[in-house]
């Protein structure tokens, strides 16, 4: 496992905890797979890389490692940069799926792309993700 991996894992974990212990949380975030070494330090690099992004305090208890939100995770934002190509892509597959729904009001501007968008455009995919398993 890598840390990019292990990082996505985490990240997943702290949307709906707010700590992470490794003696005892770490066989529920890998789901079966084999607790080997190496995937344990892939997360402890992952837990070190989000400590220094700010998310997360490490504390000691005990000589357990206990890793805390430093704010409620829903607060966590992320600061993007969109190319306008990108941004019109958005916009048309956007607009298109309005268009094929009949439902104008969720249209969207390319030159004012928001984070109303970027859902919708995840709104979308998962549309089509759930009609590929029909």
């Amino acid at each position: 496992m890598t840390v990019f991996e292990a990082s996505i894992k985490l990240y997943g974990w702290f949307a709906d905890h707010d700590t992470f212990c490794m003696a005892s949380d770490y066989k529920e975030i890998i789901e079966g797979e084999p607790a080997q070494h190496h995937v344990r330090a892939a997360f402890n690099c992952a837990l070190k890389e989000l400590e220094g992004m700010e998310l997360l305090s490490k504390s000691d208890l005990k000589g357990e490692e206990v890793w805390v939100l430093k704010r409620n995770f829903l607060t966590v934002e992320q600061e993007v940069k969109l190319s306008a190509d990108t941004c019109l892509s958005i916009s048309e597959i956007i607009n298109t799926f309005c268009d094929v729904i009949k439902d104008q009001k969720e249209k969207c501007n390319p030159t004012e792309i928001s984070e109303k968008d970027i859902k919708n455009l995840l709104f979308v995919c998962t549309y089509f993700m759930d009609k590929k398993e029909d």
